[in-house]
C-alpha cells in the first residue's frame, strides 16, 4: 500500500480505478494519481488465493474536490501501457451517498405530505432535495428519502428524530441512506 499522507478522516474519498495494468504497483499508481490530484493512499486490488493483481485499484483523495479533479482528468481519458481500455475512475459504491449527507426515512404514513416531512425535518437544517417515494396510485409507500447541506444537520436530525417522532401511530425511523443504496432514487 503506497501512501502519500497517512492521514484519514470522514473527509476523505475512496476512488474506484479499473483498467488498470496487472504490472503496475502501488507506487506507480500513487505517483500517475499524483499528477492530477492529492491522493492519501492507493491499495491495488488483489486476487485473495493468489495475490495476483486483478487490474483495479482503489485511490483515496482527502477530500470530494481532489477526488473530482482525478476523475476528471483520467476517467475515460488515459489508455496505461499495458491496458486495452482507458482508466475508469468513479466513486466507489456508497461514497456518494455518504458523501451527500442523505437520509432513508421509514414508517412514514400513507397521507403523508412533502411539507409534513419538510416541517418536522427543516428544524434541523437546510433540506438540499427530499423524495417521498409512492406507488402507482401516488400514494405514498411510507418512505422517504431527503439530503441536508450538511453532514453535521444529518445527523442532528438522525438523533432527533430515529424512533422518537411518532407520525399517526408509528415512530418513524430515520438512518443514513448508505444502507439503502438500492433505492437511491434520488
Amino acid at each position: 500500500m503506497a501512501e502519500a499522507k497517512k492521514e484519514k478522516s470522514e473527509d476523505s474519498v475512496k476512488l474506484f480505478v479499473g483498467q488498470v495494468p496487472k504490472h503496475m504497483d502501488e507506487v506507480q499508481l500513487l505517483a500517475l494519481f499524483q499528477e492530477f490530484a492529492l491522493v492519501n493512499e492507493v491499495n491495488v486490488i488483489r486476487d485473495k488465493a493468489t495475490r495476483a493483481p486483478r487490474g483495479c485499484c482503489f485511490v483515496i483523495c482527502p477530500s470530494r474536490e481532489e477526488a473530482d479533479k482525478a476523475i476528471s482528468a483520467c476517467h475515460n481519458k488515459r489508455t496505461l501501457p499495458g491496458a486495452s481500455s482507458p482508466l475508469q475512475v468513479k466513486y466507489a459504491n456508497g461514497e456518494l451517498e455518504r458523501l451527500e449527507h442523505k437520509l432513508f426515512v421509514g414508517m412514514l404514513p400513507k397521507n403523508v405530505t412533502e411539507e409534513e416531512v419538510s416541517d418536522l425535518f427543516s428544524k434541523y437544517g437546510t433540506i438540499k432535495d427530499m423524495h417521498i417515494l409512492r406507488g402507482s396510485q401516488q400514494t405514498s409507500k411510507g418512505c422517504a428519502f431527503l439530503k441536508y447541506e450538511t453532514k453535521e444537520q444529518a445527523v442532528e436530525a438522525l438523533n432527533a428524530l430515529n424512533g422518537k417522532h411518532k407520525m399517526e401511530v408509528c415512530l418513524i425511523y430515520v438512518a443514513f441512506a448508505v444502507a439503502f443504496i438500492g433505492n437511491s432514487d434520488l
